[in-house]
């Protein structure tokens, strides 16, 4: 298999704080990678890394075997995009309009978007579900239309790694499960997927491979199978965790 992205010796400190230490990791295109971990370890931290909004203290991360700081700031933004669980609407647009600002790293400066960015972002909305709400106001969408419009932008970017800061986080339980689908089915484009979540069992019912997180340091790597365990769980989150075998997989609960 082709990887996608790859860690040597990661590092990285908020005032000299460690966040990251000698985190190495190699993630195979067309795959779902989970970072899992409790609130403020640094999950978040480790995606801005990747998009290159901070630049690590030592180590390398390599995108398709290449480093990333070898890309130019253009080309990066057209490999990876990013879904934030922060994302706001600056401006009251239509539905398109929104999923159409995605292009950007396509178009030269003051460039008018064309047809084939049209098609873009109306493939993007139609992966997401929402090309009926095209013509509507994005403020005027729910909490779980907004983050679905929101994944429709970046992937009207074309990224070749996508990656999702906490995507289930404000969602209730059926569109919770709609945004976990949605993962699968961006996968199996072949696009690689990366996103950060507090709950287990998010991670163990999608992912490929789990990165467990505790502040400064990477727990595990691995399957879920090798990662979603009371022992690691708990030494992850630093309380007791029970793991539950099921036939549809591993679930959890906190003791």
């Amino acid at each position: 298999m082709t990887t996608a992205v790859s860690m040597k010796n990661l590092c990285f400190s908020y005032d000299r704080d460690p966040v990251i230490s000698h985190m190495d990791m190699a993630l195979e295109k067309g795959t779902i990678t989970a970072v899992l971990g409790a609130n403020g370890v640094g999950k978040t931290t480790l995606l801005y890394l990747l998009l290159g909004l901070y630049e690590p203290d030592r180590g390398d991360i390599l995108f398709f075997g290449k480093p990333g700081n070898r890309y130019t700031r253009g080309r990066l933004k057209q490999v990876i995009g990013m879904v934030s669980q922060n994302d706001t609407t600056p401006f009251d647009l239509r539905v398109d309009e929104y999923v159409l600002l995605g292009r950007a790293p396509h178009l030269g400066l003051l460039t008018i978007p064309g047809t084939a960015d049209q098609k873009a972002a109306a493939a993007a909305l139609s992966t997401v579900g929402m090309a009926h709400m095209a013509d509507h106001a994005v403020t005027r969408l729910s909490s779980g239309e907004k983050q679905l419009v929101n994944m429709a932008r970046s992937l009207a970017q074309e990224p070749e790694i996508l990656l999702l800061d906490e995507p289930c986080s404000h969602l209730d339980l059926i569109n919770s499960r709609q945004m976990l689908v949605l993962m699968k089915t961006i996968a199996q484009q072949g696009k690689t997927v990366v996103f950060t979540t507090h709950d287990p069992n998010a991670a163990s019912a999608v992912a490929d491979r789990v990165l467990l997180m505790k502040k400064g340091e990477l727990v595990a790597a691995g399957t879920v199978d090798q990662t979603i365990t009371s022992d690691l769980l708990t030494r992850t989150y630093g309380g007791s965790v029970e793991v539950i075998r099921t036939g549809q997989g591993p679930f959890v609960r906190a003791m």
